[in-house]
């Protein structure tokens, strides 16, 4: 299920089944029947590492969501919790055990902490009461979680934050952990090249932690030349760009997350000739996307524009490729197509979702155009570097529009602050729209008269 892991020139899934076999060893740890709950926000990440068919492998047989108050009836021995080591989690995650404590129930109770074990955490645990009811208090290193054949990711959203608005370097201590675990696996890197101070911070910490752990590495043969560490605050600007890309603009309009994307189902409804109207769909369309999908490693990087004749032309190969089943007269021409089959089948499966994302795609970047086309001017100007002060003074009419506005003018803010200042002197950003995806995705760092 993970083989496109292995098709770039690093095999990625050494790393995932490095990862598979801790959780297997600590699952085991807990004998007999097992209820895991989830702290919601990891339950993407360890989906791209293990799917339930792992889990139940080893008697997982309820799964639920953190929440407050009793947890769900489930008829098994052990209750695992997974969450990462936040002192909120630590008040639910009490008060679960509190309400099965009043129920004399006969669980047993482990916590396993992603991706570090917290003092902090288990004080507060130790306070409500609660502490001495788990057998087993863990931690799972899930530092570098591979996505894609190329393509690691911590999922550490509020790294950026931390480090620069906060003065918090524990993202660091896990991006050098999470490297050190990457040199464990394929061989100590020869050459470390960085920009910018966290960028300093983690070599310094990936040193440190070379000469701890000294004659106790295994000595593989590396497979990384070079390893470049640069700091967001390098290039602020990159992440405000609109994506024009078939993959960047599905991320922009409808988000991937782990890997998988939610869409509206109209365009996936399938009506046989002559059916009759039905009511469409409400539930999402979700999929996945990465390479092992042959056709979206194909236009995931072209340009929208682009996108359309590549669909027209894997449709006429696919349509050729059907086809070929007339030509086919020895049994052995049709065993051969028979084979074939079930990839062809999937080809043409595969074109038919991209097709409608596409088409959604079209849409909603057609109506978009018509509406923020003067918004875009103002993009390209500020890009550019070409302050008009009309278009500037226009903005407070089109404030329902604040998405648009506030990453248009970020850039701007860069290039130009001054004439925006003189001409808006009442705009301001918050720093602490630096360090949150809140300046981009709402209105709350966005201040006005």
């Amino acid at each position: 299920m993970a083989a496109h892991l292995s098709y770039g020139r690093v095999n990625l899934n050494i790393l995932r089944e490095a990862a598979r076999k801790e959780l297997r060893e600590f699952l085991d740890k807990c004998a007999g029947s097992k209820a895991i709950v989830w702290d919601e926000y990891l339950t993407g990440p360890f989906g791209l590492i293990a799917q339930y068919s792992l889990l139940k492998e080893h008697e997982v047989e309820k799964m639920f969501t953190l929440k407050s108050g009793r947890l769900p009836p489930a008829d098994v021995k052990n209750i695992i919790f997974f969450v990462r080591p936040r002192l909120e989690l630590m008040d639910i995650i009490a008060d679960n055990v509190l309400s099965e404590d009043k129920m004399h129930s006969p669980r047993e109770f482990h916590i396993l902490f992603v991706p570090r074990r917290s003092m902090l955490c288990e004080q507060r645990l130790k306070e409500q009461c609660v502490l001495g009811s788990f057998n087993n208090i863990d931690e799972y290193i899930l530092d570098l979680i591979p996505y894609d054949g190329d393509l690691l990711s911590m999922e550490y959203e509020s790294a950026f934050r931390e480090c620069y608005l906060e003065n918090d370097q524990t993202s660091l201590f896990h991006t050098a952990k999470g490297l050190m675990t990457l040199q464990a696996l394929y061989g100590t890197i020869p050459q470390i090249f960085g920009k910018g101070d966290c960028a300093r911070h983690v070599a310094n910490m990936m040193l440190r932690m070379k000469r701890e752990f000294a004659g106790t590495q295994n000595q593989i043969l590396p497979v990384f030349d070079t390893l470049l560490l640069l700091d967001r605050n390098v290039d602020l600007l990159t992440p405000l760009a609109t994506q024009l890309t078939y993959e960047g603009l599905i991320d922009e309009i409808y988000g991937i997350n782990n890997g998988y994307v939610k869409l509206p189902p109209e365009k996936f409804s399938q009506k046989k000739q002559g059916e009759a109207s039905k009511d469409l769909p409400i539930e999402s369309k979700k999929l996945q996307l990465n390479s092992a999908e042959e056709l979206y490693g194909e236009i995931r990087d072209k340009n929208f524009n682009a996108v359309g004749a590549a669909l027209s032309k894997k449709a006429k190969v696919i349509s050729a490729a059907f086809e070929e089943r007339h030509n086919a007269k020895t049994v052995g021409e049709i065993k051969q197509f028979v084979s074939q089959l079930p990839h062809m089948q999937a080809a043409r499966s595969s074109l038919a979702n991209h097709t409608s994302i596409a088409e959604l795609i079209k849409d909603i970047t057609s109506a978009t155009k018509r509406t923020t086309s003067g918004l875009r001017a103002i993009g390209d100007n500020s890009w550019n570097g070409i302050p008009r002060a009309a278009e500037i003074k226009m903005l407070p009419q089109q404030l329902q529009l604040i998405r648009v506005i506030v990453r248009l003018l970020l850039p701007g803010h860069v290039f130009f602050s001054p004439l925006v200042q003189s001409i808006w002197p009442d705009f301001t950003i918050s720093s602490k729209c630096l360090g949150s995806t809140e300046c981009i995705s709402g209105t709350r760092y966005f201040k006005r008269p």
